[in-house]
């Protein structure tokens, strides 16, 4: 087939793991491999290769469908459900055919299906392809982690140095008698920037975490009252700053949901906060809570702005800056709702906006109830 796509460029030798039941069929395809500069380990059975990877590390796997014992389709769906297998280009190898077979691997998690009599130069290539894909996801998976990492150490080590210029400012502000109108204001300006930073760092701190604490929920019987109220008294100064009277609607005196408990608490603070932030001074935030079928619901209704249909959509992604403002100057990075609803969909709940009665803004977070 002269008309067939060149081979990519190589990624560098790779093991590659062959499972068919047919030793002529590996006979075939292991000197190709070879030939490629590949080295190439064998299996008869899917239970076989499960041995072999118990040492080995492949990477990348050429399977057949049709074995006895276990399928192709088991092994694949076995393996990839396994966290240290994840990303591991399989390429299923088979005569059969049949289109619902093709769906089958693909739903198992395999990465191509390539059909039995197979063109050497074509199986060749979808290898290769395949494993520079591994590889380049490989580097961008390295790259975000260090990237990551450096943010995380930057945003830590800011930390201090932030402290020590709010603990002057606060100092050289309780001298204000004895500062000009220009110097006072020039500490007020100080004072503020720093709290702005290191609200910056807190929040970028806080992302960084993000996917570690999802993915070390501990989910217990929680109840949604009580960490609504913890949530309110966190946030109640903030609430005090601006004149902003925040109360609680409950008509049960215990709402039981499954939630992580420092998930389920940041994930309110957040809501209570960002509704102070958007609501005008000496105003009401309201908090509902109720148990509607199987979920406990959390509503926070303010008399702000809202947010605008054209800008729903946005809501939840990272860095999102809409159209409302905070009414006090205060700080707004866009990642609280983006953290908000990336716990609570870990914790199995929803989260989303819905306008007030009184034409605000109403964020609505419904977790399952305990049983």
């Amino acid at each position: 087939m002269s008309d067939f796509d060149p081979l990519p460029p190589p990624s560098g030798p790779a093991l590659i793991l062959v499972v068919d039941d047919e030793p002529r069929n590996i006979q075939v395809v292991g000197p190709l491999l070879l030939k490629q500069g590949h080295e190439v380990i064998a299996a008869g059975s899917g239970e076989e290769a499960l041995a072999k990877m118990r040492t080995a590390k492949p990477d990348l796997l050429l399977l057949d469908v049709m074995m006895p014992g276990m399928t192709g389709f088991d092994l694949c769906r076995r393996l990839l459900s396994q966290p240290e297998w994840h990303g591991l280009p399989v390429i299923f190898l088979s005569a059969v055919t049949d289109k619902s077979f093709v769906t089958e691997a693909l739903a198992a998690g395999a990465v191509d299906y390539v059909t039995k009599p197979f063109h050497g130069p074509e199986l060749l290539s979808r290898v290769q392809l395949h494993l520079n894909l591994r590889q380049m996801r490989l580097r961008l998976s390295a790259a975000v982690e260090e990237r990551n990492h450096l943010l995380e150490i930057v945003a830590h080590d800011l930390k201090n140095p932030l402290g020590g210029v709010m603990f002057a400012a606060a100092m050289l502000e309780e001298e204000a008698g004895s500062l000009s109108l220009q110097q006072a204001r020039l500490v007020d300006s100080i004072s503020q920037s720093a709290a702005r930073a290191l609200e910056i760092t807190a929040s970028l701190l806080q992302t960084q975490r993000l996917e570690e604490a999802k993915s070390h929920l501990e989910l217990t019987s929680l109840c949604l009252r009580d960490y609504a109220v913890q949530a309110m008294e966190a946030l109640s100064q903030q609430a005090a700053n601006k004149e902003i009277e925040v109360t609680l609607e409950c008509a049960a005196e215990t709402i039981p949901v499954r939630a992580d408990r420092r998930s389920l608490l940041c994930s309110l603070e957040n809501l209570v906060s960002n509704s102070i932030k958007f609501s005008p001074p000496g105003s009401r935030v309201c908090v509902r809570l109720t148990s509607e079928g199987s979920d406990g619901v959390f509503r926070i209704e303010d008399q702000g702005p809202g947010v605008r249909e054209d800008e729903r959509s946005k809501l939840f992604r990272k860095f999102t800056r809409l159209s409302a403002r905070p009414t006090g100057n205060e700080l707004s990075t866009g990642l609280g709702l983006h953290i908000v609803h990336e716990l609570v969909k870990a914790m199995g709940g929803d989260v989303y906006y819905e306008d007030a009665a009184n034409g605000g803004a109403c964020f609505v977070v419904s977790l399952p109830l305990a049983r």
